[in-house]
């Protein structure tokens, strides 16, 4: 039910994350392999969604935070080497890795 309204019913995904986390020993205990494989179809090979190991979104989370903006919030500097999105007056944008996006 949470992969049905992650994938269907989330017009803006840039602030959602959507963490599975288990071992592929359960579903062989509990014979229940076509849960793991309807979630996999279900969300598998959208263009807008971000597929990332643990490490990524730490990398991720570490470089938005890492962002410096000017007083008024119309000035964003990515000091990182990796692009970040963020969702600002109905609008989403990006400010690629060690570039400045003027708003």
């Amino acid at each position: 039910d949470l992969g049905n309204r992650f994938v269907k019913e989330t017009p803006n995904r840039t602030s959602w994350l959507f963490y599975v986390w288990g071992h592929s020993y359960e579903f062989d205990d509990n014979d229940n392999w076509d849960i793991i494989e309807n979630f996999a179809e279900l969300v598998g090979l959208k263009n807008d969604i971000w597929y990332a190991t643990n490490i990524e979104i730490y990398d991720y989370v570490k470089a938005y935070e890492k962002l410096q903006t000017s007083v008024d919030k119309n000035i964003i500097h990515n000091p990182s080497a990796i692009d970040v999105w963020f969702w600002h007056n109905n609008e989403t944008y990006c400010v690629k890795g060690g570039q400045t996006l003027y708003l």
